[in-house]
């Protein structure tokens, strides 16, 4: 049945990473933990991007398939496609053909795409978390994406400091891993080639005057999930199982270490591994890691929230 009458109240919002595509449906109450719909697809738009220089048609073609299912999901619940909120984000940022990407999605869809900069993605993931975790003003947060991982530092509510690095776990995958299994070298050069751009942040960021110390520090998207899922043994994604489930430094060494052990197809034998992610999961766990040490935090807190509901909270 479709939805239609005059003062509906859903609210959807769609984001295009370099890896996935995620879609939210909320009602007026917008309850972000429990939504009227939510879906994850991984389209790989910046499969090759590196090689390539451009999202390639067949690309192109995932998105559209994905967008025709959110776009028929959308309608049924009375949506105009002028009222989606609807961003894109690391590959088509720097994407040349991204203007023609756009110019798709507007005429097939009807849906206007906003191509968002790193540091409004930041700001907009952190709406987004502070809109399921009652009461915390104070935290770090990371946003491991398929082609840029966000940083940011919230201190009495606000952010103190933001960055968004081209760090994501696509591009390191298909530069750096040419093993199955990821040989020594390749894993070396994974690890080095994180710290080569963590450093120099985190030496930038004390000399500004900023002293590091220990906060709940959330991480957000399909790495945090996947490591809370693999730490809990879990077959199937269950959101409310899975927000707010904290990961501990030991126990995702630990998964970074099965990882790098296995072969990519081994990796779907794991629990909580999805199909589509199992090439991906090992430079999603380095960077995890590496960047749990750049806090100087304990572990980090898995939120389901974040960007997809900071578009429409």
């Amino acid at each position: 049945m479709v939805l239609n009458s005059a003062d509906n109240k859903f609210k959807a919002s769609i984001d295009i990473g370099t890896n996935t595509i995620r879609c939210l449906i909320t009602g007026q109450e917008n309850n972000f933990l429990s939504p009227d719909y939510v879906d994850m697809k991984i389209i790989r738009l910046g499969e090759n991007f590196k090689k390539e220089g451009i999202i390639t048609q067949n690309s192109i073609n995932r998105l559209k398939k994905a967008l025709k299912v959110y776009s028929e999901k959308i309608r049924n619940f009375g949506i105009k496609p002028e009222n989606v909120v609807i961003t894109g984000t690391s590959v088509l940022r720097d994407a040349p053909n991204a203007k023609d990407v756009k110019n798709i999605i507007f005429n097939e869809f009807g849906l206007n795409l906003e191509i968002i900069s790193g540091e409004k993605e930041a700001l907009i993931t952190l709406k987004g978390i502070s809109k399921c975790f009652n009461g915390i003003n104070e935290f770090y947060s990371i946003d491991i994406g398929g082609g840029s991982t966000e940083y940011v530092c919230v201190k009495n509510g606000a952010p103190l400091w933001k960055y968004s690095l081209n760090m994501g776990v696509v591009h390191l995958t298909e530069e750096v891993v040419k093993t199955d299994p990821v040989s020594e070298e390749n894993l070396k050069e994974l690890e080095s080639r994180i710290e080569q751009k963590l450093n120099p942040l985190k030496a930038e960021i004390i000399e500004s005057g900023f002293v590091f110390k220990p906060m709940t520090l959330f991480g957000t998207a399909g790495t945090a999930t996947t490591l809370a899922m693999v730490d809990l043994n879990m077959k199937s994604y269950q959101r409310l199982k899975v927000h707010g489930y904290f990961v501990s430094r030991e126990k995702t060494a630990g998964i970074y270490r099965k990882f790098a052990s296995a072969k990519i197809s081994d990796r779907l034998k794991i629990d909580g591994v999805e199909t589509g992610r199992e090439d991906l999961v090992l430079a999603g766990a380095a960077i995890m890691l590496k960047s749990i040490d750049f806090f100087e935090v304990s572990g980090f807190t898995v939120s389901e929230c974040g960007l997809l509901e900071g578009l429409i909270s």
